[in-house]
C-alpha cells in the first residue's frame, strides 16, 4: 500500500538517486505512548509507524492541500480571463 516510492537513498523509476531527508518530528506524550504501544504489541519498529503515518496523510490530506493551493494560483492568473468570460 506505501510502498509506491522506494525508500530515500535508492534509485527511484526515472533513475535519479534520492537523498534521505532527515528530521526531528516532536509528537505529545500521548501519542508517543500510543506509538511506544503500537510498537510492543505488532513488532513493528516506532521509524516504520511514523514513516506509514506520513505516506498515509501524504496521500489523503496532502493531496487535497496540494490541490487546493494548484487551483488557488490558477484562479489567481486567470481571474481577468474568469471575469471576462463571466460577462459574457
Amino acid at each position: 500500500m506505501f510502498d509506491s516510492a522506494p525508500p530515500p537513498g535508492e534509485d527511484d523509476p526515472r533513475g535519479e538517486r534520492r537523498a534521505p531527508l532527515l528530521q526531528t518530528l516532536r509528537i505529545p506524550e500521548e501519542v508517543a505512548e500510543q506509538l511506544r504501544m503500537l510498537t510492543t504489541v505488532t513488532g513493528v519498529p516506532e521509524q516504520e509507524h511514523l514513516r506509514r503515518a506520513m505516506r498515509g496523510y501524504l496521500e489523503t490530506a496532502g493531496r487535497h492541500a496540494e490541490v487546493t493551493a494548484l487551483t488557488g494560483r490558477a484562479r489567481e492568473r486567470l481571474r481577468a480571463v474568469l471575469d471576462e468570460l463571466g460577462d459574457l
